[in-house]
């Protein structure tokens, strides 16, 4: 299940990427996806983790882009933690993201 990381709080700081996170969701079982725009390196970047696992960003350059990457993303590592992991998912993943 995912909600929002701190209760929102973080929504309008900078992320890691220099940039205003605009999206900032927890799963409960342990990842986490940052969307934020204006970063120094695009337009919009997703940091996302599965903590103890890997972490990775993806660089975009639309906020419709952006907006589908996330939603495709929080589906993909929804599943991966409420499955039976898979031993390669994590370089699948981040070669698909």
């Amino acid at each position: 299940m995912w909600n929002a990381f701190e209760s929102g709080e973080t929504i309008g700081t900078t992320g890691s990427e220099d940039g205003v996170i605009i999206r900032d969701e927890v799963h409960a079982e342990g990842a986490r996806l940052t969307l934020e725009s204006d970063g120094v390196t695009a337009p919009y970047s997703i940091t996302s983790g599965v903590y103890g696992e890997f972490f990775h960003t993806t660089f975009l350059s639309s906020r419709d882009e952006a907006e589908k990457e996330f939603e495709a993303m929080r589906a993909e590592i929804d599943s991966y933690l409420n499955n039976e992991k898979s031993s390669n998912w994590i370089e699948e993943f981040i070669n698909r993201h």
